[in-house]
């Protein structure tokens, strides 16, 4: 999936106005993590929206990595932020033991750490009132890989960005370091969210090329888009019947700036 220079300027230029146009008058708020998905929307919007209108939260948890929490303070270093961090480790395992969770199910604890994280960003968006922006890109909206209506925000801009997408887009803006921290294997779609097992072993490109086509292809065009593709039924099933079990999640999916739609920006 490479898309010429004009293309990701076109795509930046877009999520750019979107943001001015949701955010308005209002500053906003964004869960900075330090990957690439939180980092881009944090570049996005201090040049949208300029730094004064930003404010970024990090909140630490058991799977958040020392790394991780380096590369979020850099970050907002970076583009002149103060970071305001908090440890959500204890009300965590509070939570984890009255509720009977498995620590040791990454799935479980993980989404509960998601679910921390989610309240403690809407809490200060509400406090302040702020626009929440999430960081849920258009991969993980469409394989419904993160927590139903958590992480989304108020409005999501990258909602509509594939990963392959992303990556482009990080080189562009001079974030080419953080696709690093993105897998091959489209099996760990979410990191710190354990596997999908239908999607082991399945590349990235594979997972985003179906995902591309499903986006833009119009109701009866998609079974020969997909026979078309030269990649494997078994394959192209694996990833459509996932976005079919996921599409429930759609319901609480705030707005998002779309990318990828019949005659929009595609390659």
């Amino acid at each position: 999936m490479v898309m010429k220079d004009t293309q990701i300027q076109d795509i930046e230029n877009k999520i750019l106005d979107s943001i001015k146009k949701v955010a308005k008058d209002k500053s906003v708020i964004i869960g900075l993590s330090g990957g690439i998905d939180s980092s881009i929307v944090c570049a996005l919007a201090v040049k949208a929206l300029g730094k004064e209108r930003v404010k970024v939260l990090t909140v630490k948890n058991s799977r958040y990595s020392a790394e991780g929490l380096a590369m979020a303070r850099e970050l907002a270093k970076g583009y002149g932020l103060e970071i305001h961090e908090v440890n959500s480790e204890i009300l965590s395992k509070q939570a984890i033991g009255a509720l009977g969770i498995d620590p040791e199910n990454v799935l479980e604890s993980s989404t509960l750490d998601a679910r921390i994280c989610d309240i403690m960003i809407k809490t200060v968006a509400s406090k302040e009132n702020r626009i929440y922006l999430g960081t849920i890109n258009g991969t993980e909206r469409l394989t419904g890989w993160y927590p139903k209506g958590d992480l989304v925000g108020d409005f999501c801009p990258i909602g509509g960005l594939l990963k392959e997408q992303e990556r482009e887009l990080a080189n562009h803006m001079g974030l080419g370091y953080l696709n690093e921290t993105i897998s091959s294997d489209a099996a760990k779609v979410c990191s710190g969210c354990g596997e999908l097992p239908e999607f082991k072993g399945i590349p990235y490109e594979v997972l985003d090329k179906i995902l591309l086509i499903y986006e833009i292809s119009r109701g009866d065009e998609l079974a020969g888009s997909l026979r078309g593709s030269g990649i494997k039924k078994d394959v192209y099933s694996k990833i459509i019947n996932r976005v079919m079990f996921a599409d429930h999640k759609n319901d609480v999916f705030p707005d998002y700036c779309k990318i990828n739609f019949p005659g929009g920006v595609k390659r």
